[in-house]
């Protein structure tokens, strides 16, 4: 049943949104077209239309991620005047990207990190990798200003920021709950900072 929220939406981006949300709630296992479908009212073949394939979904899902993560590091960079605040950007525009995707791809990269499916872990991996590369300038920049403790590993500090926005999903997914994955994102922020900001 499509919710009033994505009723507006392209029959593409409902697809792409009902897709997300069945990887999060039901497991790649129940993504099917069928399930898909039957959740929007449409037909199997509906589905094809918009689609070469599942994995095509799959792949837009991820791209459209990791774009935007990708696309909000450049721009907290550029709009943020101290690093908090490119690190507050930063994370408030993931949180988004996060809620808009229901949580997929982080559930993806647990699924398909076990899986042979090269394509998908290749785009997954480079992104990760992009992502810590760009957290990792701006938590260096922080240590020089002396804004960030020094005795912190910069790349260290990315993974743990991509880790707390993982767990956060798993938490999500294992509690079944509904609503946004990330209730508070400024507490969320203020508890990651708590380690890492100078006091």
């Amino acid at each position: 049943m499509v919710t009033q929220k994505i009723e507006k939406l392209s029959t593409r981006e409902k697809i792409i949104r009902i897709g997300a949300e069945i990887i999060v709630k039901e497991g790649l296992r129940k993504f099917t077209a069928k399930n898909i479908a039957d959740k929007l009212g449409i037909t199997d073949a509906a589905i094809f239309k918009h689609f070469k394939s599942m994995d095509e979904i799959i792949l837009e899902i991820i791209q459209k991620y990791v774009s935007k993560c990708s696309q909000s590091a450049i721009e907290a960079v550029e709009k943020g005047h101290t690093v908090k605040e490119k690190l507050e950007l930063l994370l408030k525009s993931h949180i988004e990207v996060l809620e808009e995707t229901r949580g997929a791809v982080p559930v993806l990269c647990f699924e398909l990190s076990r899986s042979e499916e090269l394509k998908f872990k290749h785009i997954l991996s480079e992104f990760v990798e992009n992502y810590k590369e760009k957290i990792s300038r701006i938590i260096e920049e922080g240590q020089k200003e002396g804004s960030i403790k020094k005795n912190l590993d910069p790349e260290e500090i990315a993974m743990f920021f991509i880790g707390s926005i993982q767990a956060k999903v798993f938490a999500y997914v294992i509690s079944g709950k509904e609503g946004r994955i990330i209730e508070d994102p400024d507490q969320f922020i203020s508890v990651i900072f708590y380690g890492i900001m100078e006091r």
